[in-house]
């Protein structure tokens, strides 16, 4: 649990989100966290979520909802291409 911590901990420090806001993204099954979970793909993810938490003053309700939107709509876009 300790080694656990000390993961969400760099992974909030480096993201701008707080432990908190981290946690509850990952009680929303909204991030997973992996053996490597420095990666870039979560951290662009994990920043897009500080940038609508903290730009448009979005709940954190509000940003799963939204980050899964943009997640099917770039499945729809990729299926889209030839």
């Amino acid at each position: 649990m300790a080694a656990e911590d000390d993961v969400l901990l760099r992974l909030a420090r480096s993201s701008g989100l707080s432990a908190g806001e981290l946690r509850r993204f990952i009680e929303l099954d909204a991030v997973g966290l992996r053996r490597d979970p420095v990666q870039p793909a979560l951290m662009r993810r994990l920043r897009r979520m500080r940038r609508l938490r903290r730009d448009l003053g979005l709940s954190v309700d509000a940003v799963v909802i939204i980050v899964r939107l943009l997640d099917r709509i770039e499945v729809l876009e990729h299926s889209r291409r030839p």
